[in-house]
């Protein structure tokens, strides 16, 4: 056994050599005599190191000579700085290490500036024996810090009493060090490069997973690429996952939700699922379904949506990337509704029931849900799977942008908004204010910003003979026009009219805006409202706008929401076009939307006008 101490005592031979010396002696111990058993295992150095230092135990590195052993000088590297150290070697013909023992076992009891402590020990026995038995070939292979963890690992189990060997669980931890040593040394372009894109406690996460043997031995890039698609963690009840950008991920399973009613409930085994088991429910009409659930891995600083992932039982036809579902829920005392789902890769869909910022770093976020409802209309008899509630976060960037494009929206808006009594006359041309007198106010125009805006009268937009029956005319002093039209019991209206192209600027983009009240008497248009432009049949894609502020989540354009304007009235975005010339048809441009309400009637709807402004 070697070990280096502290040198803070004077050897009595050979004083003068000890002076120059650092405060460290290295005791070392020839084969035949084994204090494995006595001494606590600790890194040595290797044999070579021990014999550079002392020139092979020359007699010119001889200093003294006691009733231990011979005392060698000598210089070793300790954290990358040479280190002069006073090496002593004990050997069998000086006993059987009594006196040694009862020497190393006082120093390492006692604490005092003059005694010197146990600093590093090194046995030339096992060192020895272990290179015999490793092959030559795969030693050059070997992280020399991972083998000599691993030799001392042996060496501990191999002690004389069982209270001085490791237990299981240490045997275990300190294997897990040797090994993740050695793929480092084995695998370090792949540790180096992707060490970092794992998360911080990956090894934590990995210990929670069903076979975490299997991952604890894979390269870091597999890894990554494994927890990028997600693996079961937690006894199969949570399925962690990393977003593109390293943003974690995690999914509860249905498993963990409260049914009230046990009848209309199934546990299924679905093989396109992530978890053992799902629910499928029977009665969409009556969920009843409780969820009370906390976070534990997400990421601190992102922002995160809250789905519900599902699926229809049985097969269903891909008609478009969005349903229409209206999930009825509620969140503490506030009932609400997810009025789309979104089919996904997989054939699942998700729901967006919340959205918020997680703010500190694993700190859980508790949320209860109570899922009430589908809409049996658009969702059909047959039932549903329910995997689980999914936490993914949401791109920040886009998360922001569309924020921030909703709050330029509003400065727009409100920039445009002008009184009609602001409206300088002298910017209105002739020609316009002409058209003005004879339609009785069917068109308006002004200036802002050195673009022209155009306003057209509810009573020119409604003209076409199919709306007939659908709405009544009321005289309005709050308008810019004489009358408004207020919407009767109808589930659907059109608007269909010409614009003069003398009117728009050319090749520039506008956006049409509806302009409205609610009635006091309106209880209805809480759902969206479908937006289809009739010019373009074969395109299938619809719009919607909502007429009443829905939550902010679950909406994918906030250019859907209305908006308040300063004169009173509200308006929200329903068209959208381009003043193309080489499209024009008799120098106008053809408008010809149809608006249908999912659920429900638009009585109550008071409209005011299209306002046509450039972008």
């Amino acid at each position: 056994m070697d070990y280096l101490r502290r040198n803070e005592y004077h050897l009595t031979e050979k004083k003068e050599h000890l002076a120059a010396m650092n405060a460290f002696e290295l005791i070392t111990m020839s084969k035949g005599l084994n204090l494995g058993s006595f001494f606590d295992m600790e890194q040595g150095y290797r044999l070579e190191d021990i014999l550079s230092a002392t020139n092979n135990f020359s007699d010119e590195n001889l200093i003294a000579e006691g009733a231990l052993g011979k005392v060698y000088k000598g210089q070793l590297l300790q954290s990358g700085n040479s280190m002069n150290v006073a090496i002593r070697r004990f050997d069998c013909k000086y006993g059987k290490g009594d006196e040694l023992q009862m020497e190393i076992s006082m120093l390492k009891s006692l604490k005092h500036k003059n005694i010197a402590s146990v600093f590093k020990r090194f046995d030339e026995s096992v060192q020895e024996e272990v290179d015999q038995i490793i092959d030559p070939k795969l030693r050059k292979q070997m992280d020399s810090q991972s083998l000599a963890l691993f030799t001392n690992i042996a060496n501990n189990c191999l002690r004389q009493y069982i209270v001085q060997r490791p237990t299981m669980d240490q045997i275990v931890k300190e294997l897990e060090d040797v090994l993740e040593l050695q793929l480092k040394h084995a695998n370090l372009e792949d540790y180096e490069v992707w060490e970092a894109e794992l998360p911080k406690d990956y090894k934590d996460i990995i210990k929670m997973s069903k076979t975490p043997e299997i991952y604890s031995t894979a390269k870091r890039k597999d890894l990554y690429n494994t927890l990028f698609k997600g693996i079961l963690i937690q006894e199969g009840k949570v399925w962690f996952s990393l977003g593109s950008n390293g943003e974690r991920n995690e999914m509860v399973s249905a498993s963990q939700f409260s049914y009230g009613n046990h009848q209309t409930h199934i546990w299924r085994s679905v093989q396109e699922s992530r978890f053992d088991k799902i629910a499928e429910m029977l009665d969409i009409s009556h969920l009843n379904i409780h969820i009370k659930i906390r976070t534990r891995f997400l990421s601190p600083g992102v922002n995160y949506g809250v789905h519900l992932v599902f699926k229809f039982c049985g097969a269903r036809k891909f008609v478009a990337k969005r349903m229409y579902v209206n999930l009825t829920y509620k969140m503490g005392n506030e009932t609400l509704h997810a009025y789309f789902a979104t089919w996904r890769d997989d054939e699942w869909m998700t729901i967006e029931l919340y959205r918020f910022l997680n703010h500190k770093e694993l700190d859980p976020i508790e949320l209860e849900f109570l899922l009430e409802s589908f809409s049996r209309f658009y969702c059909g008899n047959h039932g549903i799977y329910i995997e689980g509630v999914e936490f993914r976060a949401i791109d920040n960037a886009s998360f922001k942008k569309k924020h921030e494009e909703n709050d330029d929206v509003m400065e727009v808006q409100q920039a445009n908004m002008d009184p009609m009594q602001q409206i300088p006359t002298v910017d209105i041309p002739f020609d316009i204010c002409s058209v003005f007198t004879r339609t009785l106010l069917k068109l308006f125009s002004w200036r802002n910003n050195e673009k022209q805006h155009y306003m057209l009268s509810a009573n020119e937009a409604f003209c076409d003979s199919l709306n007939a029956g659908r709405f009544t005319f009321k005289p309005s002093t709050k308008s810019r026009f004489q009358k408004v039209i207020e919407l009767l019991s109808t589930h659907v209206f059109l608007i269909k009219c010409k614009i003069k192209s003398q009117l728009l600027l050319q090749n520039t983009e506008y956006v049409c805006y509806l302009v409205f009240k609610l009635s006091e008497k309106c209880c209805g248009l809480h759902c969206p409202v479908i937006v289809r432009d009739l010019r373009k049949r074969k395109n299938q894609q619809t719009e919607v706008v909502y007429f009443r502020s829905p939550s902010l989540w679950n909406i994918d354009d906030v250019n859907q929401l209305t908006h308040e304007r300063e004169d009173g009235w509200m308006e929200v975005c329903v068209w959208k076009f381009k003043s193309n010339y080489d499209q024009l048809q008799n120098n106008c441009i053809s408008m010809n939307l149809k608006f249908v309400s999912y659920e429900g009637t638009m009585s109550g709807l008071i409209v005011s006008g299209l306002e046509f402004r450039p972008v």
